[in-house]
């Protein structure tokens, strides 16, 4: 089974409200640790072919067919540092840059 299907990116609508409600839910200085941990799995186990994902629920992260992820948000590229933020509970996906 790829990865992209354990995410159901057909079942998700697109959010621009996950990274905040996350920031208020948790706090800036551990919602940044976050995303920095899936960017360092991203270094770490990655490629240009993946993007790291950070799942909302349990702070876990994974990688995921960054072709997928062009196909279903329609970005014709992902940069370095980008990471899909994605919410089980709400089914729900944002991306977010890193700066």
């Amino acid at each position: 089974m790829s990865n992209s299907s354990l995410f159901n990116l057909d079942e998700c609508s697109l959010s621009n409200d996950l990274w905040p409600d996350f920031i208020n839910k948790i706090g800036f200085i551990k919602a940044k640790l976050a995303v920095r941990q899936s960017l360092d799995l991203q270094s770490m186990q990655g490629s240009n072919l993946t993007i790291p994902v950070l799942i909302l629920e349990t702070c876990g992260t994974a990688l995921i067919n960054a072709n997928a992820v062009k196909t279903y948000i329609g970005l014709s590229c992902l940069d370095q540092g980008m990471v899909l933020i994605f919410s089980s509970k709400i089914k729900a996906i944002q991306l977010l840059r890193d700066n």
